[in-house]
């Protein structure tokens, strides 16, 4: 691969999409083809080709992916804590059809690699020890991500299948990342995860600041400059013709570390109100990430403070978009 291969990113708008095609084009990457759905990104370049297109329909799917050499397929239907529990098929469905279609179709148009961002919800409880690649089916997902930990598991064995059980196999890696944050992250209440949820309570002075449960919940964050980098990594470098990389920090912070860095980073010092009766996710997750570090040279690099002011530039400069 070379910076003249043609790229497709899905998920063009996202936050894994817009921040790897800001990326790409800063290293000088020259034939990038993003896809888009509903949003615009908020930044396009003029050596980008943009299309859009229903990739939960198969002619779509084999369109978009024609004479394409890499495919990193960052699109996927989400949503939050609140809509895992009170519809737990919300998204499971519409990513099966996607994830179907687009694999297939580019194995059909003879891409060389296609890398799946898949998640780390896949995995089982493992209490205080990180999970690892391996740890993939010795039990079944936490229940709370069940339906979406499983249409994760069937997407990632369908990258198996391509990439060893059929003729003329094509390369697939699935990324399963930690919990990313950063600039073009969600910032709306109704869909944003913790961590962005927590960048704007600080920034929006919230008073009192409201958390779900104790705040004691843990999980490994990584900044979005950091996944992309690994990305970029995993792109370029020769890998297993099928291979699973966990992508994350190798370190967890609990919800009440976060809340304090940024009041430090605000300089806004409100009182903390605990909310009993929300929905609470996974008490901890911890990810080991070694794997990539040992077998391509990748390791995250930013301070949990430094990407949170970075998070929180961003969003104070974006926030009527998440305020209208």
């Amino acid at each position: 691969m070379n910076k003249n291969s043609r790229i497709l990113i899905t998920g063009g708008s996202g936050l894994v999409g817009q921040n790897l095609t800001n990326k790409l084009v800063e290293q000088g990457y020259t034939n990038i083809r993003v896809h888009l759905h509903k949003r615009q990104p908020r930044i396009k370049h003029d050596t980008v080709e943009y299309v859009s297109g229903n990739l939960m329909a198969y002619e779509d799917c084999l369109a978009v992916t024609k004479d394409v050499d890499v495919v990193v397929h960052a699109a996927a239907s989400t949503s939050n804590a609140v809509d895992t529990v009170q519809d737990p098929l919300a998204h499971v469905t519409p990513n099966v059809a996607m994830n179907n279609f687009l694999i297939d179709s580019a194995y059909r148009n003879k891409v060389s690699k296609y890398i799946f961002i898949s998640s780390n919800t896949v995995y089982p409880p493992k209490g205080d020890d990180p999970v690892m690649e391996s740890d993939f089916l010795f039990a079944e997902p936490y229940p709370v991500y069940f339906p979406v930990g499983w249409m994760k598991r069937y997407a990632e064995v369908q990258c198996e299948l391509y990439a060893k059980y059929l003729p003329n196999p094509m390369t697939t890696v699935v990324i399963r990342p930690a919990n990313l944050y950063g600039p073009h992250d969600k910032y709306d209440f109704a869909k944003c995860h913790v961590t962005p949820a927590t960048i704007r309570k600080v920034a929006d002075k919230m008073n009192p600041i409201p958390v779900w449960g104790d705040g004691s919940e843990l999980r490994d964050l990584l900044y979005i400059e950091d996944f992309v980098e690994a990305l970029q990594i995993v792109m370029e470098k020769e890998t297993a013709k099928f291979e699973v990389y966990n992508i994350g920090s190798n370190r967890v912070y609990s919800v009440l570390e976060v809340l304090e860095a940024m009041k430090r980073i605000a300089n806004f010092n409100a009182p903390t109100e605990f909310i009993k009766g929300k929905p609470s996710m996974i008490p901890t997750r911890k990810i080991d990430s070694f794997k990539i570090y040992d077998n391509l040279g990748w390791q995250a690099t930013t301070k949990l403070e430094d990407g949170l002011a970075n998070a929180y530039e961003w969003y104070l400069d974006h926030k009527d978009e998440f305020n209208g």
